[in-house]
């Protein structure tokens, strides 16, 4: 739809506060009397939410061309919150740097209008900007993707063009200096490709991809990607080279050079590898990351004589059947050595019988000794068999998932899954670490001949029975003083307890002790106290409002950040070392206490933003 040329800059700014992702709701402007010129530059200043964009155009000198009512142009516009996502100090640098901010200001410009319509249409293609460079367009659901950015409004019409609001800056590929090696001859120079090197020699693939009469793009598996599979796992598959061969084929594109853009624009499809099976290659609208075969792509556009390589995190083994020993999970436990207590817990349960089956497959997340002597002392002697069971089948899923699945499944919408007490745990791959629940998994697809088994650092206990709570959020606090007095103080002070004695709402809080709050300066505690408004705001960050999140919840939610009640935000994260739920940096140590109105999560220190 074409709107009036005839628009005043406040009719704009109201334009503006449109809802997100809402392609199709047009805006029907009236005539204005008073007859207003609205450029792109006039949009993004009245609006309010741009002012770092306007302020590296005028750096740049680039506001005077996008005031051009002589051109047209559509700008990809990130927001303030956007730019933040660099960090002050590159967009210090950016600003003095006028050349490189051009750069990047000019891939975020089409030199013609592309509305909505016409950008979802050329999704799963590449686009020209002004810079020289191309975007890769593509849909996430009905989400327009613009490399791995998510449009967030879009069809903001101005009198020299279109503005579509984006929630990361685009950054421009680099340029691709003229390659002396080839691929195998790269990944040997690089130094972090030891284990794919000795593989691809092993196959004969080396001779493959040093062959300079073709191109590939390869999605090159680190050291550290292959560790995650575990040396027994590597060891077989050298020994087992026609296997390892078609492992490595599904790593391969063969006969062009697939660059990060272009796969960019592939975003949602399946390729075809030179193994003849077909991988995902999609974008996680939540990292901004690209996949491939829901591996990470952490490292892109490595060009090289032959082709290009993108580094991933994760070896994707897809449905390649590894050859597995002649030996149930109980004798590939028994015979490792590291699982002496595990056996033995399954041994008085009963449950190495079920475990020996081999007409079955299971997974198991195998906690070693070391992962056991982390319990408190006599937490095993204490437990009665039913417990000990149903702690033991919390580590169980059925059927053999491999670690691609599990980390295509981390990195998903709906990462938790049903294991065989009938309870879920969540996954979750952050920092190329594969977590359930909060534990770690050190070691990865150590095969048994009916299924596959992966070691984790802790042992992960199964959510505890909730009992029909009888007391609110407010009255849990009033009811242990020795832990939560000086929180019930501020929440007086701060006028919050009927919000949180509600029972007509639900909340999450992330309660801080006495202890907490008593590491606080007292002259800075006494002087919060006293400040109702900042008070306020601290106290609201620690609470989720409108829902109840779990600890279950909050391990799915690893690596992301939740917007708390005060609008802040704060990030999820366990602690790879201890596997301890942590909020905002505070460690949760005690979780799940349920209420009438939501649930708490006890943390050990106060967080303050």
């Amino acid at each position: 739809m074409k709107y009036s040329k005839i628009i005043s800059v406040t009719l704009l700014s109201m334009m503006f506060l449109q809802g997100c992702n809402d392609y199709d709701n047009k805006v029907i402007v009236e005539e204005s009397e008073e007859i207003a010129v609205t450029t792109i530059v006039d949009a993004a200043v009245s609006n309010g939410n741009f002012t770092t964009l306007v302020a590296a155009l005028q750096a740049t000198g680039l506001d005077n061309t996008l005031a051009d009512t002589n051109s047209s142009f559509t700008v990809f516009a990130p927001t303030d919150d956007a730019f933040a996502l660099l960090g002050q100090e590159t967009i210090d640098a950016l600003l003095a740097d006028t050349d490189t901010l051009s750069d990047i200001l000019t891939y975020h410009v089409i030199g013609s209008e592309v509305d909505a319509e016409t950008a979802i249409g050329l999704a799963g293609t590449t686009v020209e900007m002004v810079n020289g460079d191309f975007i890769g367009l593509s849909l996430d659901g009905s989400h327009l993707l613009v490399n791995t950015v998510t449009v967030t409004t879009a069809d903001i019409q101005t009198d020299n063009g279109i503005i579509h609001v984006i929630d990361a800056v685009l950054l421009p590929p680099e340029d691709m200096m003229d390659p002396t090696l080839n691929i195998v001859e790269t990944a040997v120079a690089n130094g972090s490709f030891t284990t794919l090197v000795a593989a691809l020699q092993a196959t004969d693939l080396d001779i493959v991809l040093a062959d300079e009469s073709t191109m590939f793009t390869v999605f090159a598996p680190t050291d550290d990607a292959f560790a995650l599979i575990g040396e027994e796992t590597i060891t077989t598959l050298l020994e087992n080279p026609d296997v390892l061969s078609n492992i490595l084929l599904q790593h391969v594109i063969a006969g062009s050079a697939v660059d990060s853009v272009t796969a960019y624009s592939l975003n949602g499809t399946m390729v075809e590898t030179a193994s003849m099976a077909t991988i995902p290659l999609a974008i996680n609208s939540a990292t901004d990351m690209l996949m491939f075969g829901g591996a990470n792509i952490i490292m892109k556009d490595i060009y090289t004589t032959n082709g290009v390589i993108h580094v991933i995190d994760a070896v994707v083994v897809g449905d390649v059947e590894v050859p597995a020993p002649a030996m149930s999970l109980v004798d590939v436990a028994v015979n490792n050595g590291n699982f002496t207590t595990l056996v033995a817990a399954l041994q008085s349960t009963g449950l190495d019988t079920t475990l020996a089956d081999l007409d079955t497959d299971f997974t198991v997340f195998a906690p070693t000794d070391a992962a056991f002597a982390k319990l408190p002392e006599g937490t095993l002697d204490s437990l009665t068999a039913d417990q000990l069971t149903n702690i033991l089948l919390y580590h169980v899923l059925p059927g053999k998932v491999m670690s691609d699945a599990a980390i295509t499944l981390a990195q998903s919408s709906d990462n938790m899954v049903e294991v065989a007490n009938g309870d879920k745990v969540s996954l979750s791959f952050v920092d190329s670490m594969l977590f359930v629940n909060g534990a770690l998994i050190s070691t990865a697809d150590v095969m048994a001949d009916n299924g596959t088994i992966h070691v984790i650092d802790n042992v992960i206990l199964p959510p505890a029975m909730m009992e029909t709570p009888t007391q609110n959020i407010v009255e849990v606090a009033l009811s242990d003083p020795d832990n939560f007095s000086t929180l019930v103080t501020a929440l007086t002070a701060a006028d919050l307890v009927t919000t949180l004695s509600n029972e007509e709402a639900m909340f999450t809080v992330f309660a801080p002790t006495n202890n907490a709050f008593a590491a606080i300066d007292p002259d800075a505690l006494s002087a919060l106290l006293a400040d109702t408004e900042a008070l306020t705001n601290v106290l609201l960050t620690h609470v989720i409002g409108g829902a109840t999140l779990s600890s279950l919840d909050a391990y799915a939610a690893n690596g992301k950040m939740l917007t708390t009640a005060s609008g802040e935000t704060i990030e999820v994260m366990i602690n790879a070392e201890t596997g301890m739920l942590m909020i905002g940096g505070a460690h949760v140590f005690i979780s799940d206490i349920y209420t009438t109105n939501g649930v708490i999560h006890v943390i050990d220190t106060v967080i303050l933003n």
